[in-house]
């Protein structure tokens, strides 16, 4: 198994050469950003995936790597990964608006999926927005599993400490790769 995490946004992902930092919210001046807050998610991920001998290819290590949206699939495809996590934050108009949703493009991820959200829910305590197909989205046409974890609404008080939180960010990429390891082999 090697699993290819893609923190969301980020270097040319819509345009080449632009910095696209994802949905922004800003509080008492500080502007928190999807693209940071996913990296440090995937960074961290990447670590504990490590730490249990499973192979790792990162769409992108930090705020410059190009990777377009579009080309984020076939460079897990040429990498060899054979499953494809994406991590993302919500955004919405109303700031009330909160909770985690893993998105999916068939059935054959709809039971990683559901793992997932399950898993994520218990740990976070977070609203169960459930599982949604998405087969729209460019990172989920990946030739193998894939996923992408809206781990949470930026502008939402409550899920933003809880997604800055470091205590809270190790214990939902402990989770991701718990089940991500299990449901690949087999469990």
């Amino acid at each position: 198994m090697k699993v290819c995490i893609d923190p969301g946004h980020g270097m040319s992902n819509r345009q080449m050469g632009r910095y696209d930092p994802g949905a922004t919210h800003v509080e008492n001046g500080f502007e928190f950003q999807e693209a940071a807050i996913a990296l440090r998610y995937g960074l961290a991920l990447k670590d504990v995936l490590r730490e249990q001998q499973v192979e790792v290819f990162m769409t992108r290590d930090d705020a410059t790597d190009h990777a377009p949206v579009g080309s984020r699939a076939g460079m897990a495809k040429a990498a060899g990964c054979t499953v494809f996590v994406s991590l993302h934050l919500n955004d919405f108009d109303d700031d009330s608006a909160n909770g985690l949703e893993v998105c999916f493009r068939d059935s054959d991820d709809r039971l990683l999926a559901q793992k997932l959200q399950d898993a994520l829910v218990k740990v976070t305590k977070m609203r169960d927005r459930k599982i949604k197909q998405r087969t729209d989205l460019a990172v989920l046409k990946f030739s193998g599993t894939a996923v992408l974890i809206e781990l949470g609404f930026i502008a939402n008080d409550n899920d933003r400490a809880k997604l800055v939180n470091a205590q809270m960010r190790d214990a939902v990429v402990r989770t991701i790769a718990r089940v991500v390891t299990a449901h690949a082999e087999g469990g």
